[in-house]
């Protein structure tokens, strides 16, 4: 599901986003979930947790752009869209990497064009990334940020650049949602070829120096896969 946010101090100006917004996503059968919020700060003060964020630059308090930066130092990586009347903040709009700038009122052709490119760039994300999500959190992982997964008690442990991340699920779910990312060198170890550094003696190192078994059942897979791997690699 795409998760939306409208930002807009203006009730009329947030139904119109809400109306175009579900007319195109509806239109691309894509499942969707619109909030709206009168200010920055109502923004900020909830889980955003959200893929696309549209916001206006006059609201009350806190601005767009400067709202824009809170967001950013707070790890927002998906989609902002600055949508305003006020046409002199357009090079802000670069500092905070916004996808588009557009001017009220919508030119509700541009508005499609740009909602088509957010598409293409979410649905990009998607298929580089692991999305996780349980009753309390929902978060996207890049896969190339993960040295490797574990599953032990239940439990899955990403072992990625920034730490380790935790959560209940199973192996085959995660070995369907990771794909060709990930080689399966154990029933319960996933490693991503990236940064494998060596495999000798049952045991692969990791560029970041750890190590991980490799069982029997898995020797003749993991090196079909890493020849293969190699082989893509190299354009053969």
């Amino acid at each position: 599901m795409i998760k939306i946010a409208v930002c807009d101090d203006e009730p009329v100006m947030c139904q119109q986003l809400k109306q175009l917004l579900s007319e195109f996503f509806t239109f691309e059968n894509r499942p969707f979930d619109i909030s709206c919020f009168a200010s920055g700060l109502s923004l900020l003060a909830s889980p955003f947790h959200y893929d696309l964020i549209f916001l206006d630059i006059q609201l009350p308090n806190l601005n767009g752009v400067e709202l824009a930066k809170r967001l950013r130092s707070q790890k927002f990586d998906g989609v902002l869209i600055f949508v305003t009347v006020l046409a002199d903040y357009m090079p802000d709009a670069f500092e905070v990497e916004a996808t588009d700038y557009l001017l009220k009122p919508i030119d509700q052709t541009r508005f499609r064009r740009t909602l088509q490119r957010v598409l293409k760039r979410l649905d990009d994300r998607l298929e580089s990334s692991l999305f996780i999500q349980t009753a309390n959190w929902c978060k996207s992982v890049k896969f190339g940020d993960i040295y490797y997964c574990e599953v032990r008690n239940r439990k899955i442990y990403l072992h990625t650049k920034q730490g380790i991340i935790d959560y209940y699920g199973k192996m085959k779910e995660l070995e369907q949602q990771s794909g060709p990312h990930f080689i399966k060198c154990h029933r319960s170890f996933l490693v991503n070829p990236d940064y494998l550094s060596q495999y000798t003696n049952g045991l692969i190192t990791l560029e970041n120096g750890e190590k991980l078994p490799v069982s029997r059942q898995h020797h003749s897979l993991l090196m079909n896969q890493m020849l293969e791997y190699m082989a893509k690699q190299n354009g053969i």
